[in-house]
């Protein structure tokens, strides 16, 4: 239970006070006259302030947010009340407010705001918020403090509101890789990728020309028609892509003010975008300790897609590679192109996610994603001055052999690596994607 006070004095109240009580310097009496008539005035304010409706505050605020972006919040507010002649003071009525921004959300601007609502036609204005940390937040309650028309009291209202807001990683990037998809879209074809030489799905039988494959030449045609014929495929153009995300403790850190994370998850949303594009299934897994949200691969609007890449959450845990792709192998049939957002640190540490990404190529095609972690390579190309500078530049430098051994131990048992920058993580995961579309590698 709230003992906050429902009315609280103004300013004007307290110099109102302030000037009965200077009274007593001219008479007793003439001071008692002063304080009954600032009690007489005090109370009337207080009633009026209770007669009058409070007014209401309603709010528009973005669904979703980029994370590191800015929102525009628009208010309407209304007194609830028609104009009338009968008050000398008017109708207007004046408000202080604010409301309870949820984590991750940072108001832009003054707080609280102020505003003089006219009687019988709503005020309209706005205020920006921005989104700091991913995830699911809300705009909370809304808490006014309304002036009494004589300007001596405020009276304190909360209002229950709960606006859910999503901050999502990676729709600002969306917004600039659209355009993007909608070429590959175009030049890949309304319904199947169709590239000379490639694919799996038989098209037709042509001449031979310089630069074909001799792999695809017919033998048998070629001595039926005495001359070199070749086979023409083309790629199937509805596939199957999960997006898995490992959420553990290496994803977890940060660099600057994003985690690893934030950027596998803009990635994944570019990518999910472009492959609803292209008519491809997309599922999507979460995990870290264990499986924290799964999306069997489907055909669902984007918003569905984001709103579960935005509720994960890292943990400073080991990931549980094992658990995820068993998980993943009961719930995956049809052969799958499966994007992996995770890092290695050598083959030892490694070894259950180089083994598990080896048994997954057997029946689906992996593509590990691996971000680098940027403070290691700045370490191990930093400048030597003191003994700990060079004992921590060969720490370095160390690492990043052996996570370069592990790598190279994930490329031979056949699973695509791309090594990358964290920032880089969009423009490269989709190069990927786009180059498996086209070499049919599904």
């Amino acid at each position: 239970m709230s003992l906050a006070l429902p009315l609280l004095p103004s300013r004007r109240l307290v110099a109102a006070v302030a000037l009965a009580g200077a009274g007593f310097l001219v008479s007793p009496q003439f001071a008692l006259v002063l304080n009954l008539g600032l009690v007489l005035l005090v109370t009337a304010d207080a009633v009026a302030l209770y007669r009058r409706p409070v007014p209401r505050i309603r709010r528009n605020a973005p669904g979703r947010l980029a994370l590191g972006g800015e929102g525009e919040v628009q208010v309407e507010a209304e007194t609830g009340q028609a104009p009338t002649r009968s008050l000398p003071w008017g109708d207007a009525c004046t408000v202080i407010w604010t409301d309870d921004l949820g984590p991750g959300l940072r108001r832009v601007g003054p707080d609280p705001l102020q505003m003089v609502i006219p009687a019988g036609s709503p005020l309209k204005t706005s205020y920006r918020i921005e989104a700091r940390e991913r995830g699911h937040t809300f705009l909370g309650d809304v808490h006014l403090r309304v002036l009494g028309p004589l300007g001596l009291l405020w009276r304190r209202h909360r209002e229950a509101d709960r606006i859910a807001v999503s901050v999502q990683p990676g729709l600002r990037e969306l917004h600039r890789h659209r355009t993007l998809a909608l070429h590959h879209r175009r030049e890949l074809g309304s319904h199947r990728l169709r590239e000379l030489g490639e694919g799996r799905e038989f098209a037709r039988l042509r001449e031979y020309v310089r630069g074909d494959d001799p792999r695809r030449i017919d033998w048998k045609a070629t001595a039926r028609h005495g001359e070199i014929i070749v086979r023409e495929y083309e790629a199937e153009r509805s596939q199957s892509l999960v997006l898995a995300l490992d959420a553990g403790r290496l994803m977890g850190e940060r660099f600057g003010d994003r985690e690893r994370l934030d950027h596998a998850l803009a990635a994944a949303l570019v990518l999910a975008d472009a492959a609803s594009v292209h008519g491809d299934s997309v599922g999507v897994l979460l995990f870290a300790d264990a499986v924290q949200a799964f999306l069997p691969p489907g055909r669902y609007p984007l918003s569905r897609i984001a709103d579960v890449l935005a509720s994960v959450r890292s943990r400073r845990l080991e990931p549980d590679y094992p658990g995820a792709f068993r998980y993943l192998g009961r719930q995956l049939r049809r052969r799958s192109l499966v994007v992996l957002f995770s890092d290695v640190v050598d083959a030892r540490a490694s070894r259950a996610l180089l083994a598990h990404l080896s048994a997954t190529a057997r029946h689906h095609l992996p593509l590990l994603v691996a971000l680098r972690n940027v403070e290691l390579e700045e370490a191990a190309m930093a400048p030597v001055s003191r003994e700990e500078d060079a004992y921590r530049r060969a720490a370095a430098q160390e690492l990043l052999q052996e996570r370069e051994v592990a790598l190279a131990a994930v490329r031979r048992q056949g699973v695509m690596v791309a090594d990358i920058r964290p920032g880089d993580a969009v423009t490269e995961t989709m190069a990927r994607y786009v180059e498996v579309k086209r070499r049919g590698l599904l």
